[in-house]
């Protein structure tokens, strides 16, 4: 049987730093299990060579929804606003595994999880940024502590045709 050849490559897009708030609420338990969480969002930046601004103070927050069996599902809801003063919805959705005690990769000495990956979706009004509604992006995530904030680090997925 032949390899098959990922017709696909992934092109770094742009990070964003997202800065939380102290403030947690947490509802639960759910039925079956788990809990549902919010955290607001504070601000944030956004750089790379494809985009770069600032996350709009205070316009969203990260849902999670934490599964029995200790998956942690991510909606996150953001107003970004590239430096040309465009502005952009992000939709986050992706999972976050926990590491297992002892096993957490150190990261600037936070504790990183086992997998944090999500696809986001975007809404971008015509003009420089409508790529980012026509192209299909994934993501990787990092924790920070001390301030709390998370590192998103994006890229847009390219076709490659023989």
């Amino acid at each position: 049987m032949n390899d098959p050849q990922v017709p696909a490559h992934l092109e770094y897009a742009f990070e964003m730093r997202v800065n939380f708030r102290p403030e947690r609420c947490t509802v639960g338990p759910l039925p079956g299990g788990g809990y549902q969480g919010y955290t607001p969002c504070a601000s944030g930046t956004i750089y790379g060579p494809r985009l770069s601004g600032i996350i709009i103070p205070d316009s969203g927050a990260d849902y999670a929804t934490v599964r029995g069996d200790g998956t942690i599902v991510i909606k996150s809801h953001y107003m970004l606003q590239a430096d040309d003063g465009t502005k952009i919805y992000i939709n986050n959705n992706g999972y976050l595994i926990p590491a297992k005690p002892g096993e957490a990769r150190l990261d600037d000495g936070t504790p990183q999880p086992a997998y944090f990956c999500f696809s986001p979706t975007f809404v971008v009004p015509e003009g420089p940024h409508d790529w980012m509604g026509k192209t299909l992006i994934i993501g990787t995530g990092s924790r920070r502590s001390n301030p709390d904030h998370s590192i998103f680090t994006y890229y847009a997925v390219k076709q490659t045709l023989d």
